[in-house]
């Protein structure tokens, strides 16, 4: 009786595989590979939001995100949560145009509205495509 009381309250990951922080490996583009493991790129999946952190400074993004079989989704790029907009001036929704400026292209993300192919999601790695864009990560 303890037992199922204790585990009831236990959260179990909403987005099996992906739920936690995935390290950014390489970025393969026709141009070539780029490996990208010393820059120290990390994205964090948990509930509907993912984090982006900027290494080397204080910037920290949010998106909402959507994964679907083998399509994930990122969008509504902003500077805080989203549930905290309303906290401070420098909180806002990303526009397109701040994103063409290269917010987020270590990470391969330039758009707002970022759409990837998943080409392999398990326990240890991430893979995605966009276009000619292959994205590896692993999980940290």
């Amino acid at each position: 009786m303890v037992v199922a009381a204790l585990t009831a309250c236990d959260k179990t990951p909403m987005n099996g595989a992906l739920d936690g922080m995935w390290q950014l490996t390489s970025v393969e583009t026709p141009e070539g590979t780029r490996t990208t493991t010393n820059d120290r790129l990390f994205v964090s999946f948990q509930l509907h939001l993912t984090q982006w952190e900027v290494p080397g400074t204080m910037r920290v993004y949010y998106a909402h995100f959507s994964h679907r079989g083998d399509s994930l989704c990122f969008f509504d790029f902003t500077t805080q949560a989203l549930h905290d907009l309303s906290e401070g001036d420098d909180d806002h929704l990303i526009t397109p145009a701040e994103m063409a400026n290269g917010l987020l292209d270590a990470w391969g993300v330039h758009t707002t509205d970022a759409r990837y192919k998943v080409l392999r999601l398990n326990h240890q790695s991430l893979i995605l495509q966009a276009q000619d864009t292959t994205l590896t990560f692993r999980k940290f």
